[in-house]
């Protein structure tokens, strides 16, 4: 029986890719949360949007993209219950620095696609979303496809991330927004508590826009990455689970339990909560498994991530370069490929031809856009200076 009042996360152990058991906890999934019934009820065409993460160019063996075998088992099932063949399936994402068919070729995605035969995402197709109680942003511009799709389904990787702290269904999100238009956003919201607010503004403009539709996230964990994600910074990490539900914050609220990580430490759910978005109260969360059998599940987190009273200083900007580490580039690993310098948002790094690319910590506002790029995982960390290791430790 469904109690109205409580939000439902689905959870199931895998402990590799090759568990031929995964495909029956999509099943679960896709039947739990009404999916299938409402392919299988409908007359008429139905179209299903799967947002993928492609954050770059990454080969799947590194556990920083949507995994291809699991798309390959959703579309199976999609396919298998479209008896009347009304289903209109279209997936994508918006990398942020590279083409899409480019980055769906490298991460494998590109073969699953052209197996099933399903539609790729148009992402000249805009559309405005309006977030109704806005604390920084109000309206956003977003990927037409999604918005309007009779069933979105999200497909993240379980991440921890350098800014945001952790990145599961919420975060991903964030690729609604056309590729290199995500850096104007952290130009905008320049400290990592504005970000969480303007990114509970897109979540909540993206609830209201799909309000009377059906919106699944599903996010992998069987493996990601612990530390300094979401990208080649990252470690790769066996999480051994698969996480679904219909509410992004309680997915990401019982992600940050299994994974040992600190929820204090959480800036977009901690948002969401503040706010009333979504659950993030654990009691009010009902699980069709026990968190127990997940007790040898522990992630690093992100290296030296803070609660939300170390935050508040990056706002003032002499303080900055006192107090926290700042990107640096490694000469030995970068490849002078320039990402970095395209997509920093304050334009704080300097890039010639043939060159390695220079920060100017004064400028950087420590948003890690330059690490999450990088190809070569070559953009590290300065060590944090001594006043910052004793003030904020």
């Amino acid at each position: 029986m469904i109690n109205e009042n409580k939000s439902y996360v689905y959870l199931y152990r895998h402990e590799n890719y090759d568990d031929i058991e995964i495909k029956s906890s999509l099943i679960d999934i896709l039947s739990s949360t009404h999916v299938i019934e409402k392919i299988e009820n409908s007359n008429t065409r139905l179209s299903i949007f799967i947002k993928l993460n492609l954050v770059g160019p990454f080969s799947p063996n590194q556990a920083i993209t949507t995994n291809p075998h699991v798309l390959d088992l959703i579309l199976e099932i999609l396919k298998e219950k479209d008896i009347n063949n009304i289903l209109d399936i279209t997936v994508g994402d918006n990398p942020a620095v590279r083409e899409e068919i480019f980055t769906m070729k490298k991460t494998g995605i590109y073969d699953i696609v052209k197996k099933h035969n399903v539609n790729i995402m148009d992402a000249s197709k805009i559309s405005k979303i309006t977030c109704p109680d806005y604390k920084l942003y109000r309206d956003f511009e977003v990927s037409t496809e999604m918005i309007d799709a009779d069933i979105f389904i999200n497909l993240p990787k379980v991440k921890t991330h350098t800014l945001a702290y952790i990145t599961v269904a919420q975060k991903n999100l964030f690729g609604l927004i056309y590729g290199l238009d995500k850096s104007a956003w952290h130009a905008k919201a320049s400290n990592p508590l504005d970000f969480a607010k303007a990114f509970n503004d897109l979540y909540l403009a993206f609830l209201n826009a799909r309000k009377d539709k059906l919106t699944l996230h599903i996010a992998d964990g069987i493996e990601g990455l612990e530390g300094d994600g979401p990208s080649t910074g990252g470690i790769k990490k066996e999480g051994k689970f698969i996480i679904a539900s219909l509410d992004a914050i309680s997915l990401d609220r019982v992600s940050i339990e299994i994974l040992k990580l600190d929820y204090n430490k959480s800036i977009l759910t901690l948002e969401a909560a503040k706010r009333n978005i979504g659950e993030a109260n654990l009691k009010n969360i009902i699980i069709n498994n026990d968190l127990n059998n997940f007790s040898d599940i522990k992630f690093k987190e992100p290296n030296n991530s803070m609660p939300n009273i170390g935050l508040r200083f990056l706002k003032i900007k002499f303080v900055k370069s006192m107090l926290f580490e700042h990107p640096k580039a490694d000469s030995e690993k970068c490849i002078k490929c320039g990402e970095c310098y395209k997509i920093c948002p304050p334009k704080a790094i300097t890039f010639e031809k043939g060159k390695v690319p220079k920060i100017n910590r004064t400028k950087c506002i420590r948003c890690w856009c330059c690490s999450e790029v990088c190809p070569k995982n070559a953009m590290g960390k300065t060590k944090r200076p001594l006043v910052g290791r004793i003030f904020l430790r």
